[in-house]
């Protein structure tokens, strides 16, 4: 091959080469600034949440303010309701603990043929 037909390749080979990396970057560029759109849109959607929940928590604790204080009868229910409920949840948890498991110690179901 003469100087002329590699310098002719090598040209190419160059050309080539600029053009895969600028259609690249403008492809990668494209799906970039669409993900950029859709992290902003996301930021400014957390930003108007954050706002409204804190509105609601301001709002909440004014009428927690304004709330008048628990009479002894209600508060006598409350706290035996909430004995009960605690009573309740110890039983559930005393019945699940004394009947026996069908299943194996390792929690699997036998599977072998008999």
């Amino acid at each position: 091959m003469n100087p002329i037909t590699w310098l002719l390749l090598i040209c190419t080979a160059l050309a080539l080469v600029a053009f895969t990396w600028w259609g690249s970057m403008w492809w990668y560029g494209r799906k970039l600034g669409v993900l950029q759109q859709r992290l902003d849109k996301t930021r400014e959607v957390a930003t108007q949440h954050v706002g409204q929940a804190r509105r609601q928590i301001a709002q909440l604790q004014k009428e927690l303010v304004a709330r008048p204080p628990l009479s002894e009868l209600e508060c006598s229910a409350r706290d035996a309701a909430a004995a009960a409920k605690s009573r309740r949840a110890a039983l559930d948890l005393s019945l699940d603990q004394s009947r026996p498991s069908r299943l194996p110690s390792h929690g699997f179901a036998d599977t072998q043929p008999l």
